[in-house]
């Protein structure tokens, strides 16, 4: 016990607290709250003339880090714990709150972070969305459509190049044309690349004839620069269309915009 909460009310708030204390006098324990001593899987006893030091196991475990530290039982139940310190004239007294839920949603916020570094959200050669990205994008419009009825249209744009191009080449040349594609979105349709050659257009709130209006720009002249003499410069494209219809997953409407490709528009 310590005296100068003995008997009175503060003991008792804080030996029924859900939060631990440890009160030292002169480097030695002078009292720990029940819910530290059970989270320790400790009594009273086992502490009796104790003394905080670098050596001591315990006081390695509660007071060697200002940063959350991990507490586990014979169970294997674990806990987070964060220190307090309050210093007074007679005493340091510790207290320790349960911080396992911030600890795991931020392990989890981290891992997540990780997860997302990994599916490479850019395209490294263009800077548009990955595969991994514009895909998961796409279900989201289209559960929106399922959900809202709500149009919405994929144009597929496939550039054919030459077998042996300079790697140099052809990543200034998919770069110029991901700058046309860009300069030529509406303020709500998003693109990103399904391979190293193919980029995916979501046009959402466009039906297939309004879709079909877009294609017409491939047939004028910023587009067809891409293709003008030099070093560089793709072979020809294909182009594809559809819209989504009741029932289509995200499978689908990939499935159908290849089937939809019209070679003839082939340069």
């Amino acid at each position: 016990m310590f005296d100068s909460l003995s008997g009175g009310w503060g003991q008792q708030a804080l030996e029924v607290a859900d939060f631990g204390t440890l009160i030292l006098s002169d480097q030695r324990v002078q009292w720990m709250n029940p819910y530290l001593l059970s989270l320790l899987q400790l009594k009273e006893s086992d502490l009796a003339g104790s003394v905080a030091s670098k050596d001591d196991k315990l006081s390695r475990l509660l007071l060697g880090t200002e940063n959350p530290f991990l507490v586990a039982n014979k169970k294997g139940e674990e806990t987070w714990l964060k220190r307090e310190h309050i210093k007074t004239p007679e005493q340091d007294v510790y207290f320790f709150h349960d911080c396992t839920n911030t600890v795991l949603i931020g392990n989890e916020c981290r891992r997540l972070q990780q997860d997302l570094s990994e599916m490479n959200p850019k395209d490294p050669v263009t800077g548009m969305m990955s595969n991994d990205i514009i895909v998961q994008i796409l279900e989201g419009h289209i559960s929106r459509s399922r959900r809202y009825d709500n149009a919405l249209s994929l144009l597929r744009i496939t550039y054919i190049f030459p077998e042996q191009m300079d790697v140099t080449l052809f990543s200034r040349c998919v770069q110029r044309i991901a700058f046309f594609l860009k300069d030529q979105l509406r303020w709500a349709d998003q693109i990103g690349m399904l391979d190293k050659h193919t980029f995916l257009v979501i046009l959402p709130e466009t039906d297939y004839q309004s879709a079909a209006a877009l294609l017409n720009k491939f047939n004028e002249d910023p587009h067809l620069a891409l293709f003008s003499k030099g070093d560089g410069r793709p072979l020809s494209f294909a182009l594809g269309l559809s819209e989504w219809s009741k029932g289509d997953t995200t499978q689908k409407m990939l499935q159908n915009i290849r089937q939809d490709i019209d070679l003839s528009m082939m340069l």
